[in-house]
């Protein structure tokens, strides 16, 4: 759609200027006066540019802009701004400016900022929204920027998480694997044990549940977050979001029986069974990892980041917490999580990829795991023990063995809002069931429709 509304632009232009010279064989004043600033602003342009050119070509500093949403997370936000800093004072010609963005805000931005040709040079993003990403024309090919040793170095399941059709447009800088992070403590209080099926999923949430304590909290909200965790469930449920056939057509599985069964299961946590926290909502992921680190909450489906949000905020739960896999039903897999690096072709391809490179470094990789638990992406750092033998990791690591393939459609990124308004209108009462699943099957459809149609 940006691609097509910056050719209807150039069409208006070309359009404006064919007109004006089909007036007459002279031009007016106003026409020629405007021709001359014309020449005169493109020439200044012109001057502008080799004027940076000259710059960087001589040594001088040259400045890369860059957004991030982990900036304005925890601990991500301290470790990345304390990367930059050191970063900066290398002396090595390249600074870097950060713009912080709310991880659910991102694609939402760089729609904006590329209707307006103002993209930064590079750019954190989901690699779950690569394929829209590349569509747009917002992302370089990293091999010829990088090298394709370089490129190699990456762990296959995260790599193929920012490529489309096998060609790399991102560069992993960690991934995650989707799982549930429970309190040991409250387990061993409890007298109960981690559950191997759904249905020993459900007796443990109620086992856990009284006392103003319940036994799980859901990220209920309708964001990416909230949308994110619930595809952990359908995911292992049987549900293929998109399929792409043998005639290059794609088809979906949304509002599927196996999709029924998910959201049914997903929501009577809540609607049946009620062994979450009231106002599940509007409980988005900060609000979930409170109730969780209070002790109000026993689990949490989510990712492995969640454990360093949680013991940043209480660190005594350090050595308390335990992992396993979204319970199997008709199989167990793990989506692919995490956020890559793009840079923007055209603008300070190798400088950002100085950058990039730097925070990839092994021991810096490392340290930004151990602390956050998202997992690193190259493989030098992902089989170094201090990760594999963390405990709180040994669910998420089971259960990244099994990785669901994302389906690299375009407008994948719609599928936020189709799953979080299914969930959001059972937990309300304002849909069935049914109702939900047939309102998401013929949005799901729609996203296969305009792929189909090119």
């Amino acid at each position: 759609m940006v691609k097509k509304n910056l050719a209807i632009g150039l069409s208006v232009v070309m359009a404006a200027s064919m007109l004006a010279g089909c007036g007459g064989k002279e031009a007016a004043p106003e026409t020629t006066k405007a021709a001359a600033a014309e020449t005169q602003q493109t020439e200044a342009a012109k001057t502008e540019g080799e004027t940076e050119a000259a710059k960087e070509s001589s040594g001088e500093n040259v400045t890369i802009t860059y957004i991030s949403s982990t900036i304005l997370e925890s601990p991500e936000g301290d470790f990345e701004k304390k990367c930059i800093e050191e970063f900066n004072a290398l002396g090595n010609g390249i600074t870097v400016e950060v713009e912080g963005v709310s991880a659910n805000d991102l694609m939402k931005k760089y729609i904006t900022l590329a209707t307006s040709d103002s993209m930064p040079d590079f750019f954190l993003a989901n690699m779950l929204d690569t394929a829209t990403i590349v569509d747009m024309g917002l992302a370089a090919e990293i091999a010829p920027i990088f090298g394709q040793d370089y490129v190699d170095g990456f762990e296959s399941v995260s790599l193929a998480s920012a490529s489309v059709d096998g060609v790399a447009y991102g560069a992993p800088w960690f991934s995650g694997a989707s799982g549930i992070v429970y309190r040991k403590d409250i387990f061993d209080e409890k007298g109960v044990a981690v559950p191997k099926s759904w249905d020993e999923f459900v007796e443990v949430s109620k086992a856990l549940t009284g006392d103003g304590a319940y036994g799980n909290t859901l990220v209920g909200a309708n964001n990416g977050s909230g949308a994110g965790r619930f595809q952990y469930v359908i995911c292992n449920f049987g549900v293929d979001e998109f399929i792409l056939g043998d005639d290059g057509k794609w088809t979906t599985d949304i509002g599927s029986q196996k999709y029924i069964d998910a959201l049914r299961a997903y929501t009577d946590l809540d609607v049946t069974y009620h062994t979450c926290p009231p106002g599940v909502i509007e409980t988005d992921y900060p609000t979930a990892v409170n109730l969780f680190s209070s002790g109000k909450a026993a689990m949490l489906i989510t990712g492995s980041n969640a454990i360093g949000a949680i013991t940043s905020q209480v660190p005594e739960l350090k050595g308390k917490l335990g992992s396993f896999p979204v319970p199997a039903v008709e199989r167990s897999v793990s989506t692919p999580g995490g956020f890559g690096y793009f840079i923007t072709p055209g603008k300070h391809e190798k400088e950002s990829a100085e950058f990039i490179k730097f925070m990839l470094e092994k021991e810096r990789a490392l340290e930004f795991s151990v602390m956050t638990g998202r997992l690193p992406t190259r493989t030098e750092t992902l089989d170094d023990p201090s990760i594999n033998d963390m405990p709180e990791l040994a669910g998420f690591l089971e259960a990244r063995q099994t990785v669901y393939e994302t389906p690299n459609i375009p407008g994948y990124s719609e599928i936020n809002d189709v799953h979080g308004q299914a969930y959001q209108s059972v937990f309300t009462g304002e849909s069935t069931v049914e109702e939900a699943a047939a309102k998401a099957q013929k949005r799901a459809q729609e996203i296969c429709d305009a792929a189909n149609e090119g």
